[in-house]
């Protein structure tokens, strides 16, 4: 079998994408905070079977489910720019800290722990 320059470069500019979307997909997450306005963010929820805060709710009740205890464990989330600021610090407050961040097209992917 012959390797070509082509597909070399093919396989290493996916390389990045598939290590990515492992680390965020393996994630033992115990809670995961979303939007339910937006489409991925839903999706991204529909994923996870465990606790999970939809942040469209959280302005009514003034993010009362960010204020109490929160689960021990990681928290993750996929999110507006404006709901991410107002989420990290409301978990940094409670001790948490930022694992990984990444922007996907205009939402942000984060873990916290």
């Amino acid at each position: 079998m012959t390797i070509s320059r082509r597909t070399l470069m093919k396989v290493g500019a996916a390389v990045p994408a598939l290590s990515g979307a492992k680390a965020f997909g393996e994630s033992p997450s115990t809670l995961a905070i979303y939007d339910s306005r937006i489409v991925a963010s839903r999706a991204f929820a529909g994923r996870r079977t465990k606790q999970r805060i939809d942040v469209a709710q959280q302005d009514a009740a003034l993010w009362r489910d960010l204020r109490t205890a929160l689960p021990t464990g990681p928290v993750e989330g996929l999110t507006s720019w404006s709901d991410w600021v107002i989420v990290r610090g409301l978990l940094e407050e409670q001790g948490l800290r930022v694992k990984q961040e990444v922007k996907t097209g205009g939402l942000f992917r984060w873990t916290m722990a």
